[in-house]
């Protein structure tokens, strides 16, 4: 028999969960229901990295992407012989970080790009600053802003 955990519930163990993993980092866990659904959002500064964070949530989304990637099926977990099934469709993680760091990371970038902050709207070739720390860059350019997002979201450590 598959149990079946609300979405609401769902956010609940999540934030149970993220806590006991990193008990010194505050999460905001808020659920979104919808028509054909719900989602559980996840937002902290600083603390751990995106990817440690998804990696974690992971294993409460009730649902993957189906074989053409357009769709989603159903996913039903097993954790202590239960068959579980999680009411939260998606789990969106967003880790964010201060103004301090944010600028402090510009700078970094601009440095590397070796351009002005008048430039920094421009879309550039991915720095190798970037590629170093950031190997999964989606993209073969960008702008400052998603060079400076991308070292964020993969620093386990940020100034503060």
């Amino acid at each position: 028999m598959t149990v079946y955990v609300s979405a609401t519930d769902t956010a609940k163990l999540v934030k149970r969960t993220l806590k006991a993993q990193f008990p010194d980092t505050k999460f905001s866990v808020r659920t979104l229901k919808y028509a054909g659904g719900a989602t559980v959002d996840v937002e902290w500064v600083h603390g751990p990295t995106t990817p440690a964070v998804d990696a974690i949530v992971k294993d409460f989304e009730g649902t993957a992407p189906d074989a053409t990637g357009d769709f989603s099926d159903p996913i039903t977990h097993t954790k202590d012989g239960q068959q579980i099934h999680y009411g939260a469709r998606h789990i969106h993680t967003r880790r964010m970080i201060t103004r301090a760091t944010y600028e402090s990371i510009q700078n970094e970038v601009i440095a590397s790009l070796n351009i002005g902050l008048l430039h920094s709207q421009r879309i550039f070739p991915v720095p190798s600053l970037v590629l170093k720390e950031v190997p999964h860059f989606p993209a073969a350019q960008g702008d400052v802003h998603e060079f400076i997002r991308a070292l964020a979201e993969n620093r386990a450590e940020l100034p503060d």
